[in-house]
């Protein structure tokens, strides 16, 4: 099942729930004040595989990057 993130519109505390897809835009409870007034977040999916390998280190800058010139550990 995917991992959907959710942030409290009323306490701010942002909070992930492992939901199957059609279940992702029910209201969703915070844990910290129970309230069910919640928004799902976008976020950066996890990359598997030979996507997470194809990330490097790029020589310009010395962070983790995936540009085509990286340098690969």
């Amino acid at each position: 099942m995917p991992l959907y993130e959710y942030s409290c519109r009323t306490c701010g505390t942002a909070f992930e729930r492992r939901l199957k897809y059609e279940e992702r835009l029910a209201p969703q409870t915070c844990p910290a004040c129970g309230n069910s007034e919640t928004v799902l977040r976008l976020s950066t999916p996890a990359l598997v595989g030979s996507a997470a390998e194809a990330t490097g280190v790029c020589p310009t800058s010395g962070n983790p990057c995936g540009c085509a010139h990286a340098v690969h550990n």
